[in-house]
């Protein structure tokens, strides 16, 4: 009896098979080795309506934060940034930073709500 060697990937598992015979899955294409390309394309640049390229960015990764939950990132760069307006006494171009990175972290809700605190005086932040 001679034995020839199998390659695991040119056959389907048993379980495919039924799978398969059922209906519930489609039989996989046929390939050539090292044809199917791992990554997909990249996307095509944003685009605003003028034309223009949008860059679409986030606030960098904080070792302050390490866990997935960002309310607590949140809250803290949107007082960094109003600190920050503060501090410069309304030089905005050096807050920027602050800004993009609480507008990519918070809900728009709670901005709108933590400013109209801050309007009326009544926000329970160390501002």
């Amino acid at each position: 009896m001679a034995s020839t060697v199998v390659n695991p990937h040119d056959k389907m598992r048993a379980r495919d098979v039924g799978r398969v015979a059922r209906g519930e899955q489609a039989p996989r294409p046929p390939h050539e080795p090292g044809s199917v390309d791992d990554s997909p394309p990249p996307p095509p640049p944003a685009e605003a309506e003028g034309g223009t390229t949008v860059e679409l960015r986030t606030a960098p990764c904080d070792f302050r934060f390490p866990t997935q939950n960002q309310t607590r990132h949140c809250y803290v760069r949107y007082l960094e940034y109003h600190r920050c307006m503060k501090a410069k006494e309304g030089d905005k171009s050096e807050c920027d930073k602050f800004q993009r990175y609480y507008r990519s972290l918070c809900p728009t809700d709670w901005v709108v709500e933590w400013n109209r605190q801050r309007e009326e005086g009544i926000f329970p932040g160390p501002i």
